[in-house]
């Protein structure tokens, strides 16, 4: 099952000027986290160990790793278990499939004020910012759990 894809996003109202690349900067800033996080299919570390290697010492993005070794998605056997069950949640939306995850990311980086929501900067500090925000929600969902 597809959690998130670049197509999702490039088929609809994408901005004609941008890249494809920025269709997976959501994907990428998320999927970073799911590996610092640990909550990512151990397998990756041997498909794609020195990719793996060099985003865990965020010498890449997770951006540029979501679309040289992922295909541009997020896929259900791309996380393990919990973080699995942690990304279905989050996702989860009746209507746009995007559901807290999504509001957290528009809010977290305010994406209303840039001139798309694709136009967001792939950089460390928005990927502290967003890891802080993912962390929360994480912590709320563990104790929910309880």
């Amino acid at each position: 099952m597809i959690l998130d894809s670049i197509m999702f996003h490039t088929e609809e109202d994408y901005p004609s000027l941008l890249g494809q690349e920025h269709a997976a900067t959501h994907m990428g800033y998320y999927w970073s986290w799911i590996v610092q996080r640990n909550l990512h299919n151990p397998q990756w570390c041997e498909l794609a160990a020195k990719d793996m290697a060099a985003l865990k010492a965020r010498k890449i993005s997770g951006a540029e790793f979501v679309l040289t070794q992922m295909s541009g998605s997020l896929e259900d056997r791309d996380f393990n278990a919990e973080g699995l069950r942690f990304s279905l949640f989050y996702y989860d939306d009746e209507d746009e499939g995007y559901g807290r995850f999504m509001e957290d990311y528009v809010q977290a980086l305010n994406t209303p004020a840039l001139q798309s929501f694709y136009h967001v900067e792939v950089n460390h500090a928005n990927q502290i910012l967003l890891e802080g925000v993912f962390d929360q929600a994480l912590h709320e969902w563990r104790q929910s759990l309880r």
